[in-house]
């Protein structure tokens, strides 16, 4: 029986396992879920075991050259694991690195200290797989994070005429995820959708145990910032302009090469892009845009660099090639400055817009739209004076990372509680 009332347990043992975000080896870089999760449970008094990759996946390159454990201080550690590593987000190589880091996390986990409780995010299915078969073979509790709905995920890059086919050669990635979703003690996600995604294939109701914490974001110090960056000259001659706002990796369905159609078609010298971040995309945008004066390129940002940017930017944007229900991280980062948010993304994206008139949906691959969404807060100020205001009434009650890892952390000691009490 999950109880709200409970006795705080003494220090656990904890693993959070997650490949595809920042690590924290870096202070200037940006701290995502696990790290912000970790931070917390730390202050709880709790000892963390991050099992990773040792490969950026935002970057495309190598973190650590081999297997590798770090001491970040006396109760964080992380546990990089090598893959191959792949220059492409949807590729055969990415595929291979995620099954080989599964691997190697069943060969070496049984070998550790056994953990109290078990996190692991999901994507990849096959590593969260491991990871709860490992949990159940041991008795420990284990909570699966969705982040993306893998493997089907997988089928919007098919032809649909091909999708039973795909299903067929994917039978056991599929049949990967319903045990994975069968065996856990509690789901958790980052948006409703994908909860009630993970439970059906869990075959099962919601139970208590089972939460939605979403993304969030740190709030940012961004009045007390100062502009001392490499990119002082740059601000100083933009800081004028309505700056439309990208930020994030350029790839598969984050991807912001609409930004320069609208911009070819905004003939409005008031009205600059600014596109920030790096990827797979990056060399094709920065070619694509090279004689384009009202777009600029701010190549990769860390933590201080992307607030100097929301500090001056006017509207933030999450564009999607594709019709796809996601909660993106920038969609919360854009929030924390009072940004309206312009999305492409449907589910709980476009009900939060409309819902709280924080922006505006505009359909993917809709150049005439976005343009018209764009205008609409440029030539509107009581607008978007009220749509800013409203972004930032809403990530305080909302998003506000401080209190969404807070009531992770202490979801995660009440799920520990409630095992031991029944097993």
């Amino acid at each position: 029986m999950y109880e709200n009332q409970f006795c705080k347990p003494n220090k656990l043992n904890i693993w959070l396992i997650q490949i595809g975000e920042n690590l924290p080896v870096d202070e200037k870089q940006r701290k995502m879920r696990t790290a912000l999760l970790a931070d917390k449970l730390v202050e709880r008094g709790h000892s963390v075991l991050w099992w990773t990759s040792a490969f950026d996946h935002f970057k495309k390159d190598w973190i650590f050259k081999k297997d590798t454990e770090v001491t970040l201080n006396s109760r964080l550690r992380l546990y990089a694991l090598k893959g191959i590593g792949y220059k492409k987000n949807v590729s055969l190589s990415r595929f291979i690195d995620h099954r080989i880091i599964a691997w190697k996390f069943k060969k070496i986990a049984p070998k550790m200290p056994k953990p109290d409780i078990i996190v692991t995010s999901m994507p990849p299915h096959d590593l969260a797989y491991q990871a709860v078969k490992f949990a159940k073979e041991n008795k420990i509790p284990v909570l699966v994070d969705i982040r993306d709905p893998w493997p089907d995920i997988f089928l919007e890059y098919i032809p649909s005429a091909f999708h039973g086919i795909a299903r067929k050669l994917l039978f056991m990635d599929f049949q990967m995820i319903r045990n994975t979703m069968q065996m856990a003690d509690g789901l958790i996600a980052v948006t409703n959708t994908f909860l009630e995604w993970g439970l059906k294939y869990a075959n099962r109701e919601k139970s208590p145990v089972d939460k939605v914490f979403p993304l969030g974001y740190k709030r940012p110090n961004i009045k007390n910032l100062s502009n001392t960056s490499k990119f002082t000259n740059l601000i100083e001659e933009l800081k004028d302009k309505f700056i439309i706002f990208f930020v994030g990796t350029m790839a598969n369905y984050h991807n912001p090469s609409i930004l320069l159609e609208v911009a070819k078609r905004v003939k409005n010298d008031k009205i600059h892009f600014v596109i920030a971040g790096y990827g797979e995309l990056f060399d094709e945008i920065k070619k694509a845009s090279k004689d384009l004066k009202n777009v600029t390129l701010t190549g990769w940002l860390n933590q201080e660099e992307i607030e100097l940017w929301l500090k001056y930017a006017k509207v933030g944007v999450c564009p999607t090639n594709v019709k796809i229900d996601l909660l993106p991280n920038k969609f919360f980062v854009y929030l924390s400055a009072g940004l309206p948010v312009i999305s492409a993304f449907e589910g709980d994206s476009k009900e939060l817009i409309e819902k709280y008139q924080i922006g505006f949906y505009y359909p993917p691959n809709d150049v005439e739209a976005l343009v018209n969404c764009i205008l609409k807060l440029y030539n509107n100020p009581q607008l978007y004076k009220k749509m800013s205001e409203n972004a930032k009434r809403i990530f305080d009650e909302m998003f506000d990372a401080d209190k969404i890892y807070e009531e992770y952390a202490n979801h995660i000691e009440k799920v520990y509680v409630n095992y031991k009490k029944i097993n």
